[in-house]
């Protein structure tokens, strides 16, 4: 490589620190937007929509399409948006601050409104400090967990009543699409729909792993295409096979003592009710998970390879790829020695983590670099410079925000 190819190159890293920058000051900006749209909204329904109990001097039944108007959106979800706007604010007011903050996004803001939504203000707002004490997660998925999870250990009760009435929902339905296909969608129990999709993904990566010459589907294709034959029993690997399903419960939850939630890895958490019902199911297994006092899990078992106990404790541990923000489920991943075996690395679970395809090959090839300096801890070194943490998973119902901060080096 010339001088001058290195000065071009330095050039764009220069160049793309700076967008860096400006894309984090702009996601900024666009989250204080929303705060203010919300704090806007909020009044105005103030104004033109009549509460339970008064009517304001102001009030119109048609105000949902002045909103609609301005938005260039539907009453339907001009309606939607005030009445979001007016619990939110009402209800989660420091929720609404840390959107205007920067802390949270939109997004997060509605995953927080929707688990708190069945529970009474008081008990929301206990729920909103919890959370909120923790940041924004490493991502969507994980923030929306901890708010899940934080209701059912605050409201163990209404939780699990909850959990039975929607279990009475269950179903299957089909509507059509376009070009000759249609969407075949069911509703069920959490441990079910587990239980299914394993059955599903353990024949199709056996098949794929095992395709004749000449067969390109894709892995979603194989999936869809062993839903049919499981369900029409129409080739022979419609036969049943065991599928091993994890709930992770705390031994107080078992013995009666607490009603501290369980917790379906890849679901998210489960009442404490729930959780012994399915551990008292015959032919439950029960396995001893230790944990240190934050909630993380603790080494179980050292080999050259890693063994199926070491793969059920890192994938435990840390419940998605541990590249900062992946959302791929640790079940769908590889399980990598963060120091390679060839390098002297040891093939115990505090040199062990979960890694999607992409995100293997990624720090492979070199372009992160990544450390575990505690077990279940990665740090990613980008090629900007930048570093990011992923924390383990904690089965408390407080979780730490996972943050993206320059390297100060």
């Amino acid at each position: 490589m010339t001088h001058g190819a290195r000065l071009t190159r330095e050039a764009c890293d220069t160049k793309a620190s700076e967008l860096f920058g400006e894309i984090s000051r702009v996601v900024h900006t666009i989250a204080a937007g929303h705060a203010d749209l919300l704090t806007l909204l909020a009044q105005f329904a103030a104004l033109r929509l009549s509460p339970d109990t008064e009517h304001p001097p102001g009030a119109d039944a048609f105000a949902p399409e002045e909103i609609a108007a301005a938005m260039a959106i539907s009453p339907q979800s001009a309606s939607a948006q005030l009445a979001f706007a007016r619990t939110v604010t009402r209800r989660l007011p420091n929720a609404v601050h840390a959107l205007r903050a920067g802390v949270l996004d939109l997004q997060r803001l509605r995953s927080l409104e929707k688990a708190v939504h069945p529970l009474d203000d008081r008990t929301a707002a206990t729920v909103e400090t919890q959370v909120l004490a923790g940041g924004a997660r490493t991502n969507r998925r994980a923030f929306a967990d901890v708010c899940k999870r934080t209701v059912t250990r605050i409201d163990p009760e209404g939780s699990a009543d909850r959990a039975q009435t929607r279990r009475k929902d269950r179903r299957v339905r089909i509507s059509p699409d376009d070009d000759g296909t249609s969407t075949l969608a069911a509703v069920l129990p959490a441990e079910d729909a587990e239980a299914c999709y394993q059955r599903i993904n353990q024949t199709a990566r056996s098949l794929g792993d095992n395709r004749p010459e000449g067969d390109d589907r894709t892995d979603d294709q194989i999936r869809a295409d062993v839903l049919v034959d499981l369900l029409t029993g129409r080739v022979s690997h419609a036969t049943p096979t065991p599928c091993d399903i994890q709930v992770v419960v705390p031994v107080t939850t078992l013995m009666g003592l607490s009603n501290d939630p369980g917790e379906i890895p890849g679901h998210g958490p489960i009442p404490a009710r729930i959780a012994r019902e399915i551990a008292d199911r015959p032919g439950s297994t029960w396995r001893r998970i230790l944990t240190d006092p934050q909630g993380h899990l603790i080494e179980v078992a050292d080999r050259r390879l890693p063994s199926p106990a070491q793969i059920r404790h890192v994938r435990a541990r840390n419940q998605t790829c541990v590249f900062t923000g992946c959302t791929r489920p640790s079940r769908r991943t590889e399980t990598d020695h963060t120091v390679p075996f060839s390098q002297g690395g040891p093939t115990l679970t505090k040199n062990l983590g979960p890694l999607c395809p992409r995100h293997h090959r990624m720090k492979h090839l070199g372009h992160w670099r990544i450390t575990q300096p505690h077990e279940g801890t990665f740090m990613w070194f980008s090629p900007l410079g930048r570093t990011s943490t992923t924390k383990p998973h904690t089965y408390l119902e407080t979780d730490i925000s996972t943050r993206a901060e320059k390297d100060p080096g």
